[in-house]
């Protein structure tokens, strides 16, 4: 789960470089003020916002989303697709 975690962390930074920090290298500061006018550039400052957010809320609510190993095995062994060995 940390590995993931870390995964999923490295991918919006490096997103969030490319949304900012690309076109704030080429265009220097005017990139900033253009901002409030710049609607897919505040789209996109909130779809990072939030998938920050739930990467920080992950841990807390991942224990609610797996399921035990008994229960795996259950659906497991429920589902029709599965191969015979």
């Amino acid at each position: 789960m940390i590995l993931f975690l870390a995964l999923a962390a490295l991918m919006i930074a490096f997103s969030a470089f490319c949304t900012f920090g690309v076109p704030y290298m080429l265009a220097g500061p005017r990139m900033l003020d253009e901002f409030s006018e710049n609607r897919e550039q505040q789209l996109m400052a909130g779809v990072l916002a939030t998938a920050i957010i739930a990467l920080f809320l992950l841990p807390f609510v991942s224990p609610a989303l797996i399921s035990g190993a008994s229960d795996a095995q259950v659906l497991a062994d429920l589902y029709p697709g599965r191969l015979q060995a």
